[in-house]
């Protein structure tokens, strides 16, 4: 008699001791423990089928008994990780540009003899216009990085009017180009909507120089034979800003794809304002 109340008192003081020493270990959740005994024990998600695995195997990753029969098996890790965006990266976009021109009317004289002179005004000039774009940036952070930039236009030579001259085998050609150069410096906000696709939105500014010639060339017999010429230029440069927008896409850990969209206000002699439409690449290291 002596022996089991000895036994009773010894395991109802063990079993406490247990209980709080197993609640020590694991942080103090309660739940309920294997066979349905109250224990202590850190809650598991919440249990669903497509998650379990039969009661009769013992994989020691799975020592989690839960009521039905079954163990928990917890979802494997996702193996998809936050993108690592290298600070420093180099890119280039082609772009198309469309501008708006102050109305100034001028007068070329004409390089035929005798020949009618050339009296135009700069709505005539061409407003869209081909250029490419190279870049250098660095992004510190997540949400905001800035970007240098270098851009040249691609010159062509437009074909405005033909004039002949009826006493000699001479004829005359009014042709005009567009030009600019543009370096400056952008900031830019990512807003990412998903891994792989990031709203943009930048403020920079740039140095500006605009140019455009009107030119008429006189001939004999042929485009070969060139005469003579007369000239009229007019030239911008400023210091102006720009916003723009646009996405990101990213095709790789290290190259994404950019489309973007700039405004800029130029407000120069001849050159009102510019929209560019910038397509590229961008490689992080």
């Amino acid at each position: 008699m002596k022996k089991i109340c000895f036994l009773a008192v010894l395991f109802a003081g063990a079993l406490p001791a247990a209980v709080w020493a197993q609640a020590y270990y694991n942080g103090g959740y309660y739940n309920v423990g294997a066979y349905g005994v109250a224990g202590y024990a850190k809650p598991q998600p919440a249990y669903t089928p497509a998650q379990s695995v039969s009661g009769n195997q013992s994989n020691s990753a799975l020592q989690n008994y839960f009521p039905g029969g079954s163990y928990y098996a917890p979802p494997a890790p996702s193996s998809r990780k936050r993108r690592e965006i290298g600070q420093i990266s180099v890119g280039a976009d082609y772009v198309l540009g469309y501008a708006s021109y102050e109305t100034v009317d001028f007068v070329v004289d004409s390089a035929l003899t005798g020949g009618q002179d050339y009296v135009s005004d700069t709505r005539d000039l061409d407003r869209s216009f081909n250029s490419i774009s190279l870049n250098i940036g660095w992004r510190p952070l997540r949400y905001l990085g800035i970007e240098a930039f270098y851009s040249t236009s691609l010159d062509e030579d437009k074909v405005t009017y033909v004039e002949s001259y009826s006493h000699y085998p001479e004829f005359a050609r009014g042709e005009y180009s567009v030009s600019y150069k543009v370096y400056g410096l952008d900031l830019l906000g990512y807003i990412p909507i998903t891994d792989d696709i990031e709203f943009i939105a930048s403020i920079g500014v740039g140095k500006y120089d605009a140019k455009a010639k009107v030119k008429v060339m006189a001939y004999e017999g042929t485009s070969a034979n060139n005469l003579r010429s007369t000239s009229k230029e007019f030239e911008d440069s400023s210091v102006a800003y720009r916003i723009g927008g646009g996405a990101q896409i990213w095709l790789s850990k290290h190259l994404a794809f950019r489309a973007m969209v700039h405004w800029t206000r130029i407000g120069g002699d001849f050159m009102d304002y510019i929209t560019e439409v910038n397509a590229g690449v961008r490689y992080h290291f």
